[in-house]
């Protein structure tokens, strides 16, 4: 793997220089900087999305397309620093947005992927717990399975205080009933980020998220 499928020394320099120099007159002096970071992240995600494709049927993007905006919104937001201190891309693995994306965070104070349902509209959580509900078995097959557990060790995200309607607190898997987002992370040193063992490690992962995805994806409908 040569040196343009990995990411750069320099691409994560310049993700520290804007961290703390969140500004726009240091953005336009530095701009080249920028320029040369998106064009790693091109290249980088051209790679990545080849090797994915061997694996699941990912859609595949011009990788341009792949790189994330550089602008953040603020309209909202009481950080009111205009630009972004990461890059990200976001990889669909169904035109039609009916199946689990897959997100991958580099920053150089963290970078991981992570994928699953992150703020899934409330028909389906009620299909995902209905499906845990009816095939519970299938699921734990899934998260206990050794290759599961050795990347991700359980199912992450918000989780209600009280069990939702329908479900009573003695179920076996109120636990997994609760959740307001299923959801699997794994993250990566800078070492690993900046190795060319990085998108091995990539597509290894999510090789090993799959199960879990298609277990949801059949409730997106």
């Amino acid at each position: 793997m040569n040196n343009s499928t990995t990411i750069s020394i320099e691409t994560l320099d310049f993700l520290t220089q804007i961290e703390t120099n969140n500004n726009k007159p240091w953005f336009d002096a530095n701009k080249k900087l920028w320029e040369k970071a998106k064009e790693n992240q091109t290249q980088f995600m051209d790679a990545l999305q080849t090797e994915l494709k061997k694996l699941d049927d990912i859609v595949i993007k011009e990788p341009k397309k792949y790189v994330s905006r550089i602008n953040r919104d603020i309209r909202f937001s009481k950080d009111k620093s205009p630009y972004k201190d990461n890059i990200s891309s976001l990889i669909a693995r169904d035109s039609e947005d009916k199946k689990c994306k897959f997100y991958i965070h580099i920053s150089p104070v963290e970078t991981f992927i992570m994928s699953g349902l992150y703020q899934p509209e409330a028909h389906i959580l009620t299909n995902v717990r209905q499906e845990i509900d009816y095939n519970g078995s299938d699921l734990h097959q899934i998260i206990n399975d050794e290759s599961f557990k050795n990347f991700f060790k359980e199912i992450i995200g918000e989780t209600l205080i009280r069990p939702p309607k329908g479900y009573d607190e003695n179920h076996p898997d109120i636990k997994l009933l609760k959740l307001k987002q299923y959801l699997v992370k794994r993250n990566f040193d800078n070492k690993t980020v900046l190795s060319e063992s990085f998108i091995p490690e990539l597509a290894e992962t999510f090789n090993a998220a799959l199960p879990f995805l298609r277990f949801l994806d059949q409730t997106l409908i």
